[in-house]
Order: C-alpha cells, then structure tokens, then sequence
C-alpha cells in the first residue's frame, strides 16, 4: 500500500491546529475566572425594619485577609462567616475609608456594634461567629439586630 506524499503535511497542520484550539481555550478560561460572580443580597434586620445589602460572602483565609476598605469593587457590605467562633481584633490595615463592624452570634444575632478608621485595629472584647463590615453612613446597627446571609 503507498502512502499518500501529503500525509505528513497534513498531520503536521492538524497538530497546529489542535494547539492553537487548546490555547485559545486555556485563554478564555483564564480570563472568565478572573472577573468576580455578582455581588449577593444580605438581609439586616434592624428595629427600623428590614434592610438589603449588596455584599460578599467571606468564608476561607484568603477572604478574610481582604475587608471591605480594601477591595476594589462597590460594595455595601462584606460578611465574615468562621467555622468556630474567636476573638481575634479585626484590622483595618490599608482601608480607604471608615467601615461599622457589627461582631455576630451564631445565629446571626448582633453582639457588639463598633467604628474602626482606616490603619486602627479594634478588640471586640467578645467571641463572635461573624463579622458584618458595613460602609459607614450606610446602615445603623445595634446588639440584638439580625443578620441573614
């Protein structure tokens, strides 16, 4: 049987082809992931009523290590969920801007309501499940309000 004289061309062009295709989609890939999903609702209960947020959700390490101050994005909120509760201060390391912390319960409960400025740390003083990390001016919150991701 003779071999066609193209048939290494054209294995040869097919090879190239199947490359560029597999680039191309490791491209595409790469760039859908860095663009953020949409930004989720964040129900507060407050005594004045109920009140919508448009906030993420932190629930790893690398998360955490980035609050609201500090991220790029326009949002309104940022709330921390842990695992277990702690009393860790909350830092405001590079903010751009003053945020309230509301320090929570399990439950979503809030425990303890405090100001922090940009470049100060605050102890609660408290354990706390979550951290609600609000604009300031934006939400008046108290202990005893509620907060439901």
């Amino acid at each position: 049987m003779e071999r066609n004289p193209f048939f290494p061309l054209v294995a040869f062009a097919l090879l190239i082809a199947l490359s560029v295709f597999s680039f191309m989609g490791y491209l595409l890939a790469a760039r859908r992931l860095q663009t953020p999903p949409p930004p989720q609702k964040v129900v507060v209960e407050t005594a004045h009523g109920q009140r919508v947020l448009q906030a993420r959700l932190a629930r790893t390490p690398e998360a955490w290590s980035r609050g609201l101050g500090v991220r790029k994005e326009e949002l309104e909120a940022l709330l921390y969920l842990f695992p277990e509760a702690t009393d860790v201060p909350f830092s405001a390391q590079g903010y751009r801007f003053p945020v309230v912390l509301a320090f929570l319960d399990a439950k979503g409960r809030v425990l303890k309501v405090a100001r922090l400025e940009p470049g100060k740390t605050y102890a609660p003083g408290l354990a706390y499940r979550g951290v609600l990390e609000v604009r300031e001016g934006l939400l008046k919150l108290a202990p005893g309000d509620r907060v439901l991701p």
